[in-house]
């Protein structure tokens, strides 16, 4: 059962004729060869953002994706993630497309915590699991305790991890509530938290559209949030500078 939509929930429009050809392309061009990679080699072998030499490989052809959509990223305060040290990044998840946006984004090499919904996608789970990163499963708290514990032991070892504090996309690019999980990561890893703040991603690829809409998107990095390994207001504060950065950047 997805997540249902808001009562005021107002459909995008349709897309131009235009956007879905780039979509097309870029699918053709991009995705269906980048999948078919992974079908045919062996699991764990695909380039991985856990690395730099994976994460360069990673950067560049997600940014020639995004050309090729038509989406013009820009990037705010990237040099606010520093380069070493435990640190967690918190993003807010406005479209399919923040996969290919904070891999191009993101400066120094990160593992990712993912969702049921990635862990069954054909060839890609997989390939995430075997690379460095991190299956939570929310519904199994038998898996998702020890699962969030390593991942903070990773953290407080020197590593940076990105996860969504929301847990998935909103129909209608609002925020969503925060969920614990992340926290309690955060709280057990004791490493400072920066919120990284895409605008513009729904608007781009609304929930539930197969087309990607051409245009402006951007990427805002947060000043780091301290964190002395106590959730207390963690969640409060980074809602509130996800949505003061989106007032505050507005594209």
């Amino acid at each position: 059962m997805g997540l249902p939509r808001p009562q005021d929930y107002v459909p995008p429009p349709l897309p131009r004729a235009r956007d879905v050809l780039r979509t097309i392309r870029a699918l053709a061009t991009d995705i269906v060869p980048h999948l078919g990679r992974m079908a045919v080699r062996p699991v764990g072998a695909m380039p991985t953002t856990c690395t730099p030499e994976g994460l360069a490989l990673i950067r560049r052809a997600c940014a020639a994706a995004l050309r090729r959509l038509g989406v013009a990223v820009e990037v705010r305060f990237p040099e606010r993630v520093v380069g070493a040290g435990g640190l967690v990044l918190m993003w807010n998840q406005e479209s399919h497309l923040d996969h290919l946006v904070l891999s191009s984004a993101i400066p120094r090499p990160f593992f990712s915590l993912y969702n049921n919904e990635i862990a069954r996608f054909p060839f890609y789970g997989a390939q995430m699991r075997a690379t460095g990163h991190v299956h939570v499963d929310r519904n199994d708290e038998a898996q998702w305790r020890p699962s969030i514990a390593a991942a903070a032991a990773r953290v407080r070892a020197g590593e940076c991890a990105l996860v969504s504090p929301e847990g998935t996309r909103s129909w209608d690019g609002r925020l969503l509530p925060m969920k614990r999980g992340a926290f309690i990561l955060a709280a057990a890893a004791g490493q400072p938290i920066v919120c990284v703040t895409v605008i513009g991603g729904h608007a781009r690829l609304p929930r539930g559209s197969p087309v990607v809409r051409a245009g402006p998107l951007r990427v805002v990095f947060a000043e780091p949030i301290p964190n002395d390994g106590s959730e207390g207001d963690l969640a409060e504060r980074v809602a509130a500078t996800f949505e003061t950065t989106k007032r505050q950047y507005a594209l």
